[in-house]
């Protein structure tokens, strides 16, 4: 689980950086998009059941400039979290794992077909 998260992390930092980029916003926001399940993934296995209510996204956090990105990105993480209410923590463990070896291996194409939708 350990090995899984540190490769999410890296995977990721890579897409966070590209978010100041000029014509990269997009690619985050997709690469976001794809990776809303592996995120509930790594809450249901770390946490169990979403034990959060929905929030209020248009209150702005620090740091954030768009309440609207903020609405779209946590209401569809809530309810990506909340579609594995009853999954066990190991059962979503394992599947966690999976999904990060499967970004792993298909990242470079998923680049390429983000590249080409713009």
């Amino acid at each position: 689980m350990e090995s899984a998260l540190l490769d999410f992390k890296r995977i990721r930092a890579k897409y966070v950086q590209r978010k100041i980029l000029k014509f990269e916003f997009e690619i985050f926001i997709k690469f976001e998009k794809h990776t809303r399940n592996i995120w509930a993934l790594y809450q249901q296995s770390i946490i169990g059941d979403i034990n959060v209510p929905k929030l209020d996204y248009m209150e702005i956090d620090e740091g954030e400039k768009s309440w609207m990105w903020r609405w779209i990105n946590g209401n569809e993480k809530w309810h990506a979290w909340n579609k594995l209410r009853g999954m066990s923590k190991t059962e979503a463990r394992d599947q966690y794992i999976e999904s990060v070896q499967k970004l792993e291996t298909e990242i470079n194409k998923l680049n390429e077909i983000w590249r080409n939708d713009e």
